[in-house]
Formats: C-alpha cells, sequence, structure tokens
C-alpha cells in the first residue's frame, strides 16, 4: 500500500463541480487539492484501490492533462 500523486492542468474551461463529483465516486482517492488560479488539480490515490492509469484516462475525459507525477 502506498499513496501516489499526480498534478494535471485543465486544457479548457475547468468544472470543478464535475471534478469533485468524479473524485467522489472513484474509490481509492485520499486526496484533491484544487487550484483555481492555474487550473490545476493535484490528487493523491491509495495505489491498490485505483490504477494510475484509472486515475489519468478520468482526468483526460474531463479535459485534464497530466502535468508530472509527485
Amino acid at each position: 500500500m502506498a499513496i501516489q500523486a499526480a498534478k494535471f492542468y485543465c486544457t479548457g474551461i475547468p468544472d470543478y463541480g464535475v471534478l469533485q463529483d468524479q473524485m467522489a465516486r472513484m474509490p481509492g482517492i485520499t486526496r484533491v487539492a484544487i487550484d483555481r488560479r492555474a487550473a490545476g488539480v493535484t490528487v493523491d490515490w491509495e495505489d491498490t484501490a485505483v490504477t494510475p492509469q484509472r486515475i489519468e484516462l478520468m482526468f483526460n475525459a474531463l479535459g485534464y492533462r497530466k502535468c508530472r507525477t509527485i
């Protein structure tokens, strides 16, 4: 069990309500920090509950692209 983290940036107009709703539905998410000024999101997750690929696919579907793994 390990906590993973990654940072994503929105490629369009961010919809934080939809983002928060999707994050609440995904098991394994331990923390979401939204930077509204930079249209960025940092997410932490439990690697035994969800894969990094699933996290990235969900963010990509919402218009976010991975910036870096923290």
